[in-house]
């Protein structure tokens, strides 16, 4: 029904059920929405989805078996898209009014009561259609809708193989101290094979995000898509830059994204300012990069290439970044719009040295970053070729 239920929402509803009391419908209905309705609009949906699991269970106890008169009956499907969120009452001969209880009204025969057609807010549509919407089209309550899509990706991320090993009942290299260690309650003979195997980890992410004012509204969504990096065991880097250089990875550690965001907009002064993508990654490469970047990471770039520095400065810094890192991401809002070339001065001098260059504008974009940091990463978007890089270097 286009709700958020949380874990903290589906226990702090089921607490609150043990003081209400629990025979009125009124009082069961506001205790649910209270933790299930962010938004005035959701109102809609959340009594559709209330009156829709108890007219269900009204449905099969006014049937006299499973066997009787009412076999086969089946709830018929909600209506089609054209009905929209208005048509959200129960339907039976007549429109029922809300306060008229779980009974539809106006029966025409002895079958009405009990074929009882239900809307629904039709979330997987809306949904569907939020996803390929772009960011810079879309209300301050899409956006919101659009947060928490992002808040749900777990992207599954690529392993890396480590120098670390680890016991497996089968492999081809042996563990002989483990062997032995097990061979002294036998007397000494190994009557167990153990194996070694190298122990795989996801590569670590390391975001720099540009927070001018062209790039907020994309900066705070692709933030929104590194906070739910934390919540998979991968170590997570997070920087912003605007004129100049912050780092917000303890800020992203809070376990609710909108919490965490708010402490990183008090945390930087430099929101919707201007652009030097130079000087931060000159500051970034000199001052952090030694003690937060490996060469094993993933290094994701959020900027639209816009820039007031020096492009030769953006150049040596994207070509010393990219030597420290295994693999760089960048991503621009630009990137999805037809014919876009990278031509202005910033996003040409950078271009050579990127290995992804994919757009960030809609959910869609976000959710095929999360299939390229995957282990079959490669085949997905648009990948900068070798030709390409080496054609554009200085």
């Amino acid at each position: 029904m286009g709700l958020h239920a949380d874990l903290d929402a589906v226990i702090g509803f089921a607490r609150a059920l043990t003081l209400v009391d629990l025979g009125s419908e009124d009082d069961v209905r506001a205790a649910g929405a209270a933790f299930f309705v962010d938004r005035a609009e959701q109102r809609v949906g959340y009594d559709a989805a209330f009156d829709r699991f108890w007219l269900r269970h009204h449905h099969a106890n006014r049937l006299p078996d499973a066997h009787g008169a009412g076999e086969g009956r089946e709830m018929p499907a909600p209506p089609s898209t054209e009905q929209g969120r208005e048509s959200s009452q129960p339907i039976g001969g007549e429109e029922a009014g809300a306060e008229e209880g779980l009974e539809p009204a106006g029966e025409e025969d002895g079958a009405g009561a009990d074929e009882v057609s239900l809307s629904s807010t039709l979330a997987y549509s809306a949904a569907e259609a939020l996803r390929s919407k772009s960011f810079d089209e879309m209300t301050p309550e899409e956006l919101r809708d659009a947060a928490r899509l992002v808040d749900d990706l777990r992207p599954r991320l690529e392993q890396r193989r480590t120098r670390r090993y680890r016991l497996h009942h089968r492999g081809t290299l042996l563990a002989p101290r483990a062997m032995m260690r097990r061979s002294l309650g036998t007397a000494g003979d190994p009557l167990d094979w153990l194996w070694r195997r190298r122990r795989s980890h996801p590569r670590p992410i390391l975001a720099i995000c540009d927070i001018s004012g062209s790039m907020e509204q994309h900066s705070r969504l692709a933030l929104r898509f590194i906070h739910a990096l934390t919540r998979v065991d991968v170590r997570t880097e997070a920087f912003v830059f605007g004129t100049r250089l912050s780092r917000i990875t303890a800020q992203l550690r809070h376990r609710h994204p909108d919490q965490a965001l708010r402490d990183v907009a008090s945390s930087v002064h430099d929101w919707a300012g201007g652009t030097q993508i130079g000087r931060a990654l000159h500051i970034f490469n000199r001052q952090w990069a030694r003690r937060v970047l490996r060469s094993s990471a993933i290094v994701v770039i959020v900027s639209d290439g816009w820039d007031r520095g020096n492009p030769r400065m953006v150049a040596e810094e994207m070509d010393l970044l990219r030597r420290r890192c295994h693999r760089l991401i960048w991503l621009n809002p630009l990137a999805g719009t037809t014919g876009y070339e990278p031509r202005t001065a910033g996003m040409a001098a950078a271009y050579p040295y990127i290995d992804d260059f994919l757009p960030i504008g809609n959910v869609e974009s976000l959710e095929q970053l999360g299939r390229m940091l995957g282990p079959d990463g490669r085949s997905a978007g648009f990948a900068v070729t070798a030709s390409q890089a080496g054609s554009a270097r200085p």
